[in-house]
């Protein structure tokens, strides 16, 4: 990207602001981005902060300006389809924010929209979906891939050829051993160490972790 983007951040709330400080860090480091605003309806998201801009107005009212590039900063797995959506159907592009601290091993292909964060190691050999969110310090091994949409928890570690499906949400600090499949839309708990394979739609906890029962 070598002309200058402004960028609009959906989502104005904690991991939105979380995401401005990653967006901030990429620019210094080189990226040719500004930060233009946050996509949110909920207007007053940001009155109790400071030195953030502006939330400019809800993502379903948004008029797509030239030079506009969006980032989506929702940790719901289903809303961040439903709002990247929203905006690739009005025509929008995302960007992907890698930032300067992380490491990206040789080979490691990772999609679009993507946000990677402060420390993430993401190892050789390696495959990342499109709209997948790594927190702080998470770790993905080798031979490993991510679908689309997931959202990997800060402190997180996945371990060689792991594979992980679509709408996966880990939340912070989960191991998973290698070779394991975590299947679509399947939640793994805070603190959980999965060493079997996971199916579809299931909530684990634990360690050992085992199905959540509702």
């Amino acid at each position: 990207m070598d002309d200058m983007k402004n960028l609009l951040i959906i989502g104005a709330r904690g991991w939105g602001r979380e995401v401005y400080d990653i967006a901030k860090d990429c620019i210094a480091a080189g990226m040719c981005l500004t930060v233009k605003g946050f996509l949110d309806d909920k207007a007053d998201a940001l009155d109790e902060y400071e030195n953030y801009p502006p939330i400019i107005g809800p993502v379903e009212s948004y008029q797509i300006q030239e030079d506009d590039v969006f980032i989506c900063a929702l940790g719901d797995v289903d809303f961040k389809k439903k709002y990247a959506d929203i905006i690739m159907e009005k025509g929008g592009t995302f960007v992907t924010l890698v930032h300067p601290t992380a490491l990206l091993g040789n080979n490691a292909k990772i999609g679009v929209g993507c946000v990677i964060g402060a420390y993430a190691n993401i190892s050789c050999d390696t495959r990342v979906g499109d709209f997948v969110t790594f927190s702080i310090r998470a770790g993905m091994g080798h031979d490993s891939s991510i679908g689309n949409y997931s959202h990997i928890g800060g402190n997180s570690s996945i371990s060689g050829f792991v594979s992980i499906g679509e709408f996966v949400t880990m939340h912070p600090g989960c191991i998973v051993v290698p070779r394991r499949k975590i299947g679509d839309h399947s939640i793994i708990g805070t603190g959980s160490v999965v060493l079997g394979n996971v199916k579809a739609h299931t909530t684990m906890f634990g360690n050992p972790a085992k199905k959540e029962e509702f």
